[in-house]
């Protein structure tokens, strides 16, 4: 039960997440050339908004994935050195069964 909970929560972050992502870019390429009206232009302020959102998403995702991309190489680096290793290394599995 609390695993389902929890990947619930997962799929419901990771929409929001995407949705705030989607909404920032569709909101930065339609308003991209509109007719600023000079200073406290409030279309120029939700347009710096909206690149803070998505400077901030880059930034979150590069940190986050870096990191997990280093541990996984790690991880098939170590299990292929234990498996080099560890074939035919007892007597057990150097024994040849001859069965009749």
């Amino acid at each position: 039960m609390k695993g389902s909970r929890n990947r619930a929560l997962s799929v419901m972050i990771l929409l929001v997440f995407s949705l705030v992502i989607f909404c920032s870019s569709l909101f930065i390429i339609a308003n991209a050339d509109h007719e600023c009206c000079g200073e406290g232009c409030s279309v120029c302020t939700e347009l710096a908004e909206c690149l803070n959102n998505l400077h901030t998403a880059e930034s979150t995702v590069s940190g986050a994935v870096q990191p997990a991309i280093l541990l996984i190489a790690v991880f098939i680096l170590i299990n292929a050195y234990i498996r080099t290793r560890s074939e035919h290394t007892t007597l057990i599995s150097l024994k040849v069964e001859l069965l009749n």
